[in-house]
């Protein structure tokens, strides 16, 4: 080869060199004036740790902050999108939760306007000529995407996402609810749902819902999953109250959908406290959907991390690492794990001389966890009452209901067991359960009701585990759960949990019932409390139901069949027909006293209103109805 052609080759390699120099510096220059540009969000500062700062204070101000940013509203998740399932929602089924789209420069229309009221201005992107020529270099910039390229050259001029978020149209109106009603559900999680849980701090999911909607996430799906695991929370509490919708209930589940398709990406993630927060809320979800029983295995596995937090000094002792949250995010792993565990029969992952965390104690002061009277200043710490009962059910399960218990003679798993009876008795003395059921429907709002009615059905449940494993002669590898053992315990004419069976089902008649979150999370312990109650009635005669008892276990049976409907799993329609053959055999063992006159005069009035004339009622519609497959419904 001459000189000549190789000086011809060099000096086009240099004109080429010399060329991608000059257009990386002409964008360079060209993103430095945009970014100079782009509007600077107002930062929430992180409070001091628990300080008396009103809820509404973060709803408010992200309120005020949202009806001023100048983004037209996003696609709707209403009910028109779920009329065939989840068929009308546009997303990419192969990567649900990437949110950093790749779009064509010719689809891009954000308009150029400007708000002077609000000081926000929304720029177009870049001119298309200038990044058409880098897109034709193949060289350059390969797998580049212009949002990657903003995102990146953003996070080095501002230092943070959060000091000036990219109003990208990919990132801020894809998949979130219009502002108003984003602000809105915030409202619902925090106050209905974080008030007794206290799952994250409010200025902290505050912000994190802020960036999104500004656009100024990091696009990561753990950040996405944690908002829609939030917005699926709010919505499961939404279908529990009086403005209640069928659509709450798919929207919820929308946003689980969309969240459980990041499930792989998000357990292979390194521990992180945002994590476990995410996989929490992700268990609640589940257990509050039709098909509840593997939220069990997300709080397994948020527990684990919480380990890893807790026994890694260099996690643990990180600068900005908030240990007073993760001990609260540890104890709500911890009673989820629990709580499981007693309905499961399944062995825990954690046991009590491992707990590093800090144990919470009752504060009247305290903030956290408290539940407030509607009115007056009566208070109440569920969270703690919740931490203390989760400690008597490790107890129980490692002391008495182990593999390692088994081993253990017969008089000493006895002692053991009547040991954690006693500590469970000195539980229940707490100032709350002296209030009888109309009390507490007079002192607190509905939400905290269904806070208090999950704490009494996870105490009923250690209960009725002890003592079913006493009645089953400690055998600890019975299910006491499970509709074999029911329907050999309801033949038993001596129940110890009548009283505390009684009080759970009483309680259940001042929320609502019916294909909500509350009974799908707790519908084991209904049946199991429901099959105490009955069993007791049919082996006491002289021990009649009262018209309000039966008038509130014919609606326990009616959720029940709602809830056999809406889920055919073998377990749940054998639990079904349980409940429904004892109602039928304890009113209509009523029935028959009534029709020979057995009962005296005004105990029950006569008209077509009396409980017990509709229970009979109904008992005859069970009977017409239990070969045509249909389920009668009491007025």
């Amino acid at each position: 080869m001459s000189s000549s052609g190789v000086e011809k080759r060099g000096s086009a390699a240099t004109v080429r060199v010399s060329t991608a120099g000059n257009r990386i510096q002409r964008l360079e220059t060209l993103l430095e004036e945009r970014t100079a540009d782009q509007p600077t969000v107002r930062a929430q500062p992180l409070p001091p740790a628990d300080k008396s700062i009103p809820l509404s204070y973060f709803v408010t101000d992200l309120r005020d902050e949202v009806t001023s940013w100048p983004i037209q509203e996003g696609p709707q998740l209403g009910p028109p999108a779920f009329d065939e399932g989840f068929d009308g929602v546009d997303f990419d089924e192969e990567n649900p939760l990437n949110f950093d789209f790749d779009f064509e420069l010719e689809d891009v229309t954000i308009p150029q306007t400007t708000t002077e009221e609000s000081g926000v201005f929304v720029q177009p992107p870049p001119e298309p000529e200038v990044l058409l020529e880098f897109q034709h270099d193949p060289d350059l910039l390969r797998n580049l995407t212009l949002e990657q390229t903003l995102t990146a050259t953003t996070s080095e001029t501002s230092g943070s996402l959060s000091s000036q978020p990219l109003l990208t149209r990919a990132r801020c109106d894809g998949y979130l609810p219009s502002p108003e009603l984003g602000t809105s559900l915030l409202r619902e999680f925090l106050v209905d749902f974080n008030t007794a849980i206290p799952l994250y701090r409010p200025s902290v999911v505050v912000e994190q819902l802020r960036l999104c909607f500004t656009g100024g996430s990091d696009g990561t799906r753990l950040a996405w999953a944690t908002v829609y695991t939030v917005l699926g929370i709010a919505h499961r509490l939404r279908a529990m109250s009086a403005a209640a919708t069928p659509e709450d209930n798919l929207q919820a589940d929308y946003y689980l959908s969309r969240v459980l398709c990041a499930v792989p990406d998000l357990l292979l993630a390194e521990a992180s406290l945002p994590l476990i927060q995410c996989l929490l809320g992700l268990a609640f979800l589940i257990q509050t959907s039709r098909n509840s029983a593997p939220h069990s295995l997300f709080i397994t596995t948020a527990l684990r991390m919480a380990q890893c937090l807790a026994y890694n000094d260099d996690l643990a002792q990180a600068p900005d690492a908030d240990i007073e949250q993760q001990h609260r995010v540890f104890w709500i792993a911890f009673f989820g794990e629990n709580d499981a565990s007693i309905v499961s029969n399944a062995p825990t992952t954690h046991r009590r001389d491992d707990i590093a965390a800090i144990y919470p104690r009752e504060d009247p002061h305290a903030l956290v966890g408290a539940v407030v009277a509607a009115e007056g200043s009566w208070k109440v710490n569920m969270f703690t009452l919740r931490v203390c009962l989760a400690m008597h059910q490790a107890e129980a399960i490692e002391e008495v209901f182990s593999i390692q218990a088994r081993k253990n003679n017969p008089q000493d798993n006895l002692v053991r067991a009547e040991r954690v009876a006693r500590h469970l008795a000195r539980w229940r003395t707490h100032e709350l359960f002296s209030f009888s059921t109309e009390q507490l429907e007079q002192m607190l709002y509905r939400s905290d009701l269904i806070h208090v009615v999950n704490l009494e059905a996870s105490y009923f449940a250690t209960t009725h585990r002890l003592q079913s494993f006493l009645a089953s002669g400690l055998d600890t590898r019975v299910n006491p759960f499970s509709v074999d053992f029911l329907t050999r315990f309801v033949t038993q004419k001596e129940y110890r949990c009548l009283s505390d069976a009684k009080k759970f089902l009483s309680l259940l008649s001042v929320v609502p019932q019916g294909d909500i979150g509350l009974c799908w999370m707790i519908k084991l312990p209904i049946v199991a409390a429901l099959c105490t109650v009955l069993g007791h009635v049919l082996h006491h005669a002289q021990e009649k139901l009262s018209a309000t008892e039966v008038h509130n276990y014919s609606r326990i049976v009616q959720t029940m069949t709602t809830l056999a409907l809406k889920n055919n799993g073998e377990e749940l329609q054998r639990a079904r027909k349980l409940c429904l053959d004892l109602f039928e055999r304890a009113v209509g063992a009523m029935t028959a006293e009534m029709q020979v006159g057995s009962l005296k005069e005004g105990d029950f009035d006569p008209s077509s209103e009396c409980p017990v004339h509709q229970a009979a009622a109904f008992v005859q519609a069970i009977a017409m109805r239990k070969e045509t497959g249909g389920f009668p419904r009491l007025v």
